[in-house]
């Protein structure tokens, strides 16, 4: 006799656990990250590539024999053209012969008028050393410099505020000149490598006043910081000013009060 087997009633079946299905990441999210990364890995990697300044990439782009273009290269020629005017400004009140000497070519010439002075860089130099050291103090400031560029060539124009201190037997005199410089100079040897230097210069002066003057405010304030015509002038102490050097003192003054009244007019 057979024995039926006894169907399982859905009731006695055990329940069968199911996984749950992992879930799906947005596609933008996971794009979204991995862009994240790529960028932070990038960052990462430019940071440890050696970084150079902008004027070492164009001395670098010009001497791997690229040029600059035009435009770049006008912008770094007239630089320099009005770097080469602010040093002989300086040689002037400065009298360093040096620095007179450094921003003409050889072969420069100089023009003041027929009765002035006319000649060679060169002798110009000796000749403006001895007219100055007539005068106690002088000061020349440069400025509407206009430069004409025509490729290693520049005809320049700068106007120029000048003012003599004179001691005369009658008293002390201020001369204030405006005038102004007008510069052929050439880049030597030709090329973005060359240096700017004056050829020929001419100075023709627009206006000149002269007054009378005391010097009240010099002996009211013997103690203020004037100027010097020789190299212990403090601007050629410069390098040696505090935070020059990573272990430098602090100046000795710090910490003092002064009131409005220190100095006098």
């Amino acid at each position: 006799m057979a024995v039926s087997a006894k169907k399982k009633s859905p009731k006695n079946r055990k329940p069968v656990a199911r996984k749950a299905a992992p879930k799906k990441k947005p596609a933008a999210k996971t794009a979204k990250a991995s862009t994240r990364k790529a960028s932070h890995r990038n960052i990462s990697l430019l940071k440890q590539l050696p970084r150079t300044s902008l004027m070492s990439q164009l001395a670098g782009s010009v001497s791997g024999g690229q040029r600059l273009p035009l435009r770049l290269q006008a912008v770094v020629d007239k630089s320099e053209i009005k770097e080469v005017l602010y040093r002989f400004a300086r040689g002037l009140d400065r009298l360093d012969e040096t620095v007179l000497r450094s921003v003409c070519h050889p072969d420069a010439t100089v023009d003041l008028g027929p009765g002035i002075f006319q000649g060679t860089a060169n002798d110009y130099v000796h000749w403006v050393l001895g007219v100055l050291h007539q005068v106690r103090s002088s000061h020349h400031l440069i400025g509407n410099v206009h430069a004409q560029l025509e490729g290693d060539v520049a005809l320049v124009e700068s106007y120029v505020h000048t003012h003599f201190r004179l001691d005369k037997p009658t008293g002390r005199e201020d001369v204030f000149m405006g005038s102004r410089y007008l510069d052929r100079m050439e880049r030597r040897p030709a090329g973005p490598a060359g240096v700017w230097k004056i050829v020929h210069r001419k100075q023709i002066i627009d206006w000149v006043r002269t007054e009378a003057v005391s010097d009240i405010f010099y002996h009211q304030n013997p103690d203020a910081l004037w100027s010097y015509r020789t190299k212990t002038d403090p601007s050629y102490q410069m390098a040696q000013f505090p935070g020059s050097q990573s272990r430098s003192k602090l100046p000795a003054f710090l910490g003092r009060r002064y009131e409005s009244k220190s100095i006098r007019f």
